[in-house]
């Protein structure tokens, strides 16, 4: 029997029908032409209630036919064949799917045996499961193309009480590229709740599954009180498949033009982004502005990895003025290398405030620093001991020493700052753990510090170099004692004392990287507490406290910590307001709380020895099925030292509520408790449905210490899903907008 197209045929239905297909199967290949054999070699099977000849010619399945082709599967009611002609004619309801990217539904097609052309009337056809493409004719044309006449597409879900989609694209002629993966529309009319708003002669889209395709993306229209009305309409230019290129014209009604630009690279260690904005305005009328930054992260093998980050304004006030608001910029070159017990870093960095009081020529703003880290372990003696080697250098543009700056040290009123100051520091460090008994957990160590100085422009305040040994050991004990309730509820309290020896012997070195050290719950037991090696805390210290743990089956969990250090007596390496001043530390007070409900709420809070509260910071995070809430509390007491002359307290408040389905309201504060004023104030409202994404909202930020304007803004966005790559994230659903 010769080859035909139809390989095999599988028949549903009673004996007498099986047996009447093996006839038809024996005659098929004298009935199907020579040529089909030829076509392809693809498995076809053909599945059918009933099979029979009509003729010569003609070859008739019926009742849930079913014909597969390789991916494309074709269901139908009655599915003829005429060899006179070599079509089929296929009698709907039909679905023609290709995979699950695009099915076509239609009443009745003609199409070829390989169901790779045909014309198809009365269509729908679905791509991706997001855009619907309704036309009255649909005309496949070979595997790539297909043609559509007299089309509405959306991909927005009709419903029988409300036909109108929410938005839709009308157009006399329309082709799909299967293989370019881009649609394109002849006399197209886009229409937002059945009203035409725009008339497009030519109209390319990307189909559902693009991801990235050279054209318009959705525009924003703002307000503000600096720019007036404006509009962004960012265009998309694809490069290549590893880079890319974003340019955002920006106009305004007060006169603003800018533009912005992104460039995009990846490669295959790694990936390039620059990009910038240019920008003229009546903020600053008479100049032009702007911003330019470079960003990239790449592996160079061996483990190493090289990362930089740079950025550089303009002016004080331009991110600020476009909506990227920060009080300091940093730009940084890393090269960095982790292993499971070594790291390796050497890495530059530029610090710019952004503040209008500040002085960038008075910063220690250029800096550049190496650090090499290893740890082992200690055969014979046990334990661990570690090795760091780390040297620094940062500068300021010119030595300073007006009256007015922070202190350079805790005990002066003022005095110079040094132009450039570099350190070379070396830790060599032990520590063995052991169990003893009674389960008590007990730990020995050693470190030896050793750190050289130079400086320059001192004006005979400080010594243009110096080098300090600082030795330390350290005892520590705790006692986990572990309770566990006949309910399932467990407590673990664990007291723990820690006596650090250190030198009482300082230097006289102004302070630069460690001018605010904390104390927390993650440092109550450490042997330095200043952010850098530039302070090492010496003198001899008792670092006490207690840690009590609960958990519960029903995903209950809490903790709390009350920690304080003892000192033999005060060194004065601490400034008076900070609260590890003194012989004796404040009180730390440590708490977090986890609910199965999805709330959050961890506190810390210093209190003085009077227990008045000193600092305090009040965190509380809740995440529900229909809402989230997060606000904080921040309370820091006034330290000139730490360039805060007032003390700060602060209040911000963020929460979301979905109001139904699609809908979602959005509100948002910070407001200054210490000068009784409002900082910020957002107010916003989103809705998404299966083809729409839309945001609106209102924002005002008060005057700030890097702007000394208030400024208001007014934001809408509307993004059309179910093209290029941008699903809903919402479930499909009849619209109820």
């Amino acid at each position: 029997m010769p080859r035909s197209h139809w390989q095999s045929m599988r028949m549903r239905g009673s004996g007498p029908l099986l047996a009447l297909g093996l006839v038809f199967w024996i005659a098929l290949g004298a009935f199907m032409p020579q040529k089909l054999a030829a076509q392809t070699s693809q498995f076809v099977t053909l599945v059918a209630d009933r099979l029979f000849l009509d003729g010569p010619n003609r070859l008739i399945a019926e009742g849930n036919v079913e014909a597969l082709f390789g991916m494309t599967r074709l269901q139908a009611t009655r599915v003829v064949y005429d060899r006179s002609t070599d079509l089929l004619r296929i009698d709907g309801p039909i679905v023609l799917s290709e995979g699950q990217e695009i099915i076509i539904l239609a009443d009745e097609a003609e199409m070829s045996p390989s169901l790779r052309r045909g014309l198809i009337r009365s269509a729908r056809v679905v791509i991706d499961q997001q855009l619907q493409i309704a036309a009255h004719s649909v005309e496949r044309l070979d595997e790539r193309f297909t043609e559509m006449n007299a089309v509405v597409a959306s991909s927005c879900e009709i419903c029988a009480d409300r036909p109108t989609p929410l938005w839709e694209i009308r157009a006399q002629r329309v082709v799909h590229d299967d293989e370019a993966q881009q649609i394109y529309f002849e006399n197209a009319q886009f229409r937002l709740f059945g009203l035409p708003v725009a008339y497009v002669p030519r109209l390319r889209v990307p189909d559902p599954r693009l991801q990235r395709a050279t054209g318009w993306l959705s525009p924003g229209l703002s307000f503000d009180t600096g720019h007036g009305i404006g509009l962004r309409a960012p265009y998309f230019i694809v490069l290549g498949p590893d880079r890319d290129l974003t340019l955002t014209p920006y106009v305004a009604s007060k006169g603003t033009r800018a533009l912005e630009l992104r460039y995009r690279q990846a490669f295959t260690s790694g990936m390039l982004e620059f990009g910038g904005l240019v920008a003229r305005d009546m903020i600053r009328p008479g100049g032009t502005r702007g911003v330019v930054y470079f960003e990239g992260d790449f592996a160079l093998g061996r483990g190493y990895q090289l990362r930089f980050n740079l950025i550089h304004p303009s002016d004080r006030q331009v991110l600020e003025n476009y909506n990227r608001g920060v009080s300091r910029l940093t730009s940084d070159i890393t090269l960095e290398r982790i292993r499971r017990d070594e790291r390796l870093r050497v890495q530059l960095l530029h610090f710019r405030s952004l503040r209008l009081a500040d002085r960038n020529a008075s910063l220690p703003n250029r800096v550049g620093q190496a650090l090499l880290e290893r740890r082992m372990d200690v055969p014979g003696l046990g334990g661990v001991a570690d090795f760091r080697l780390e040297a620094h250098l940062h500068q300021r543009r010119r030595a300073v020493g007006a009256p007015g700056l922070p202190a350079p040290t805790p005990d002066r009123a003022f005095g110079p700052r040094p132009r450039e100051m570099s350190r070379l520091s070396l830790d060599l460090g032990w520590r063995r753990d052991a169990v003893l008994p009674m389960g008590v957990l007990g730990a020995v160590g050693v470190n030896l510090g050793m750190d050289h100085f130079r400086l320059s422009d001192t004006g005979g305040s400080f010594a243009r170099s110096a080098t300090r040994m600082a030795p330390q050991a350290i005892a520590e004990l705790r006692w986990p004692l572990v309770r566990n309730s006949g309910n399932g509820v467990s407590h673990v309290i664990e007291p723990v004392a820690q006596v650090i020896w250190g030198r009482d012997r300082l230097l006289d070195l102004p302070y630069e990287e460690s001018r605010m050290p904390e104390l927390d719950g993650g440092n109550l037991f450490a042997l330095n507490r200043f952010p850098s090696r530039e302070m090492r805390e010496g003198g001899l210290r008792a670092n006490l406290g207690v840690s009590w743990t609960r958990h519960a089956p029903e995903g209950w969990s809490s903790t709390l910590t009350i920690g304080r250090i003892w000192r033999k007596r005060d060194l004065g390496q601490f400034s008076r307001a900070t609260p590890l001043s003194g012989a004796r530390s404040d009180w730390l007070l440590g708490m977090s709380l986890g609910t199965e409900a999805g709330l959050q709420l961890s506190n810390r809070a210093l209190f003085s020895s009077d227990l008045r509260l000193q600092r305090t910071a009040l965190e509380l995070d809740w995440v529900a099925e229909d809402y989230t809430i997060s606000t904080s509390y921040m309370r820091i007491i006034g330290n000139p030292f730490e360039a805060r002359a007032r003390t700060a307290s602060e209040w911000s408040f963020e929460a979301t509520r979905d109001l139904d389905e699609f809908w979602t309201a959005r509100v948002g504060w910070r407001y200054d408790i210490a000068q009784r004023r409002a900082a910020r104030a957002l107010v916003g409202l989103e809705y998404e449905n299966e083809c729409l994404r839309m945001e609106m909202g209102i924002e005002r930020q008060f005057a700030s210490i890097s702007s000394p304007r208030a400024q208001t803004s007014l934001g809408l966005n509307i993004d059309i899903l179910g093209l290029g790559g941008n699903p809903s994230r919402t479930r499909r659903s009849c619209s109820e907008m």
